[in-house]
Parts: structure tokens; C-alpha cells; sequence
């Protein structure tokens, strides 16, 4: 009689914590659709204010754009912000961030305007509140728990955290998000890694899903949406990825200048879309 009473309240248990998710997606997508403006990758940044660059993201909260940021942990447990591990694109120097000190970031390294690389205390005492923020926590040798056990508090303790979606391409980073503990939506992040090795189980692990917006062309997105799951869309860089965007998923991040070109030029058709206050540039 007592396994019988066991195993239906445990039934009970997991129907209310399948609805408390599925509720909790639903209102995710709704969220996400009230993001009209779309969310600027690595800020809004442009020919004169690199990526990831505290001007990049002056910009995009003085026309209050939500934008995207990239997060490392350094060798001395400090957090920055910078798309890759290697600073070699970014600064014109080697070195790999998860390697160096803080101070020897700050000292050796400087981003194409001259500035320094960010911290990320900066980058929150910079927003403090005014714009949502998606922020994609990185992983380089193993470093898992160390950023997430740096970063969750600080996200958690922001002034509008309830507006900030954590993502990663890390499954591990995004378990030890949740181990440390917070409430707010884990998203797995979709490139073609993760469709090579066939993610799938994963999908329903987290809160939502952030596709390269090529993929979100797939049947098995599609469903997912259907099912009721978020999916956010990186990165628009056209007109054409746009379309997709706006059809297959519920907020896009977009760019008007591409970050993985060498030679970079502002995309008119992005532009004028999401950032048409800036066409004079």
C-alpha cells in the first residue's frame, strides 16, 4: 500500500513539474516576442565600436536594444567579456584568456579602438537594469564550474536580472548554472557542433533553445516550437536570415556588421530593419 501511495504521489509530482515547465516555456515565448527590437549580438557594435566593447554597448543601450554578450573566467577567478578564448583576433596578440591574470589582460590587451577588454562588473554597472541581456557563459579546458560559479551570483543579484536569458554551447556550463542556482531560463545554444552529435535529449534539459537560424529551418525545431518551446535565433546578418528569424523562431540576435568577416561592411538590409536610426553611418 505504501509503494502504491509512493509511487503516485511521485506520479503527481512529475505531471505538476511537466506543467510548471511547460507553463514556464509558454511564457517565455510570450516574453520573447515582446522583444520587438530583436537583440544585438556582441552589442551594437559597428565599423568604429568593436564587438564586446563597452561602446558598443553605450550604443545599444542609449536606443534601448537588449543585447548579447560573451563571458570568460580568467586565470585569477575574475570575468570578462570576449567572444573567443584566444585573444588573438580581437587584440592582434596570443593569449588565451582563461590563461592570463586579469591584470595582465587589462595591461597587454586592447581591442582595435584602443580600449581595454571588458569586465563584466562593467559591463552591468554600464547597463544597471535599463536593457534586457542575453549572456552566453564560455567553457575553455574543463573550466566549467569555475565561470558559472562566478558568474550566477553576480546575474542573480542584478538589478533586472528577471529580464536576463543565460546561454551556453556547453551543456556542463548550463548544469553547473543550475546547480549554483538561479531562476532564470537556461538556454542550450544550436551551432553545427551540437547538430553533428544529435543533442536531442538535451533539448527538453533546458529552458529554451538558441539556434543558428539556418538550422531553425528544421523539422525538429519546428516541433519543439510547437510543443510550446522558446527559440531564439543567432545570428541575422541579412535580409534573407531575417525572413527566416521573424518565421521560425521568437526573437532574433542580429548584427549589421558581420564579426566573422575580415573585411567588415555594414549590411544595409540589417540596418534598416533594426537599426535604422543609424543609417547615416
Amino acid at each position: 500500500m505504501v509503494t502504491k501511495v509512493n509511487e503516485f504521489v511521485f506520479s503527481v509530482n512529475l505531471l505538476r513539474r511537466r506543467s510548471i515547465i511547460e507553463d514556464m516555456k509558454l511564457g517565455l515565448s510570450s516574453r520573447l516576442r515582446q522583444i520587438t527590437t530583436g537583440v544585438a549580438h556582441r552589442g551594437l557594435h559597428d565599423l568604429s565600436r568593436p564587438e564586446n566593447s563597452l561602446a558598443a554597448f553605450v550604443q545599444a543601450i542609449e536606443h534601448m536594444i537588449p543585447f548579447e554578450c560573451d563571458i570568460h573566467a580568467t586565470k585569477d577567478d575574475r570575468l570578462v567579456v570576449c567572444h573567443d578564448s584566444d585573444l588573438l583576433r580581437m587584440t592582434g596578440k596570443n593569449g588565451i584568456i582563461e590563461e592570463l591574470t586579469f591584470g595582465q589582460i587589462r595591461e597587454d590587451y586592447h581591442l582595435p579602438d584602443g580600449s581595454p577588454i571588458p569586465e563584466l562588473c562593467e559591463v552591468f554597472a554600464l547597463n544597471n537594469g535599463q536593457v534586457p541581456m542575453v549572456l552566453e557563459l564560455k567553457s575553455h579546458g574543463g573550466n566549467e564550474k569555475q565561470v558559472a560559479s562566478l558568474a550566477i551570483p553576480q546575474i542573480n543579484a542584478l538589478p533586472n536580472a528577471a529580464d536576463c536569458l543565460i546561454i551556453s554551447f556547453f551543456p556542463e556550463v548550463l548544469r553547473a548554472a543550475k546547480a549554483v542556482g538561479t531562476s532564470l531560463p537556461l538556454g542550450f545554444l544550436i551551432g553545427t557542433e551540437a547538430m553533428k552529435k544529435q543533442y536531442l535529449p538535451i533539448y527538453e534539459e533546458f529552458d529554451f533553445l538558441d539556434v543558428e537560424v539556418h538550422y531553425s529551418l528544421f523539422p525538429r525545431f519546428r516541433r519543439y516550437r510547437k510543443k510550446g518551446g522558446a527559440i531564439v535565433t543567432w545570428t541575422v546578418k541579412s535580409g534573407l536570415t531575417a525572413a527566416i528569424a521573424k518565421r521560425r523562431s521568437d526573437c532574433p540576435t542580429w548584427e549589421i556588421v558581420d564579426s566573422a568577416k575580415e573585411k567588415h561592411k555594414i549590411n544595409r538590409a540589417v540596418l534598416k530593419k533594426f537599426a535604422p536610426f543609424m543609417e547615416g553611418i
